[in-house]
């Protein structure tokens, strides 16, 4: 494991809000997640910061039309910048595939709004998963990059890079980097993935992970559904980062996979805290920390130490909160600060 930092129920988010800008994002960021921030991603500024487009600066044959708020892959027979991508993976050579101000202004951002953080211990990072890109990636066909094996590949070493610029980018401020990878698309395993064999998936994710843990820094997995979570458990990840608020049950049946992660190195990111309308229209911290503490008496009944999962735990937004209104996304990240707060004090985690 490549963790430098303890978890301690230390809060962090998903990465996308609904601001229109990075400085009014960071206001509620730095009220929130006083341990670990995380750079906002900001897709009400434009298509270039949703998810599977804020990465792909200098992907082969990728086309983004945002006025019409598309994009996909013009094949060609120029195949100079895929010579390109594989050329700069083979030397670790990350500087062509800068992630530029126009698609994060949150990252960019960072900097001015660090001061406001006496009591980080941890800067988290994202980029988008590679089998979630390569399953919106597709050519003038309508064929998705995931089921063509150059441009799958292509999608995978793209974001090793992208991951690597981010590391060397946050290493400036001397802190542990964490890099999530979102990938919402693994809730589809078993449908649109039907034809996706779990290896092809786990070497994806290996790939990434090991990409990133190699940067020393701290690899982890994000999926806001129900998936496979033995297979994603049996990867090189270092944090999971999961639904607790409507999947915790389902997750939390794999117990043993789950202690045998947590065995080794491994933390727990609890996504507590809804992020639908819905979800937040009533709801309270005192039933997020009961359902929580639910949660933890689960595995504490089946062996393991109740102590050593809290101290290997991250606190989280059920999904990311760029889809809400301001104050919905001010209700759920107030809602993660204060269940992490709460375990903090009572279990005496610092």
């Amino acid at each position: 494991m490549s963790n430098t930092f303890k978890a301690n129920c230390a809060a962090t988010a998903i990465g996308s809000f609904p601001h229109p800008d990075a400085d009014s994002a960071f206001g509620l960021i730095a009220k929130t997640l006083p341990e670990i921030p995380s750079w906002p991603q900001l897709p009400k500024r434009g298509i270039q910061e949703e998810m599977c487009v804020q990465y792909t600066e200098g992907m082969p044959f990728f086309h983004l039309v945002p006025e019409e708020k598309r994009f996909y892959l013009e094949v060609h027979d120029d195949v100079s910048q895929l010579e390109n991508l594989y050329e700069k993976f083979a030397s670790n050579e990350s500087g062509d595939f800068a992630i530029s101000p126009d698609y994060a202004a949150g990252l960019y951002a960072l900097e001015a709004h660090l001061p406001g953080f006496p009591d980080i211990k941890a800067i988290k990072g994202q980029i988008v998963g590679p089998i979630t890109l390569a399953a919106n990636l597709k050519d003038q066909d309508g064929t998705a990059a995931l089921f063509n094996t150059t441009f799958n590949d292509a999608v995978i070493k793209l974001l090793c890079l992208k991951a690597q610029w981010q590391i060397k980018f946050l290493s400036r401020f001397n802190l542990p980097i964490i890099i999530f990878a979102d990938e919402p698309f693994l809730s589809c395993m078993g449908s649109a993935f039907a034809t996706v064999s779990g290896e092809t998936v786990t070497s994806a994710f290996n790939e990434v992970f090991n990409s990133i843990k190699s940067q020393g820094a701290t690899a982890a997995i994000h999926c806001c559904g129900n998936t496979d979570w033995s297979m994603v458990l049996s990867t090189e990840l270092d944090i999971l980062s999961f639904d607790a608020f409507i999947f915790m049950d389902k997750v939390l049946a794999y117990s043993e996979d789950i202690r045998n992660f947590m065995d080794r190195g491994g933390i727990l990111a609890w996504g507590i805290a809804p992020t639908t309308a819905d979800g937040l229209a009533d709801i309270k911290a005192d039933s997020l920390i009961a359902k929580m503490e639910k949660g933890l008496d689960y595995l504490a009944g089946k062996g393991m130490d109740k102590h050593a999962i809290l101290t290997n735990s991250l606190i989280t937004p059920s999904c990311g909160t760029g889809t809400l209104t301001v104050a919905e996304s001010e209700k759920a990240m107030t809602l993660t600060h204060e269940v992490s707060s709460a375990l903090k004090e009572k279990y005496g985690l610092k």
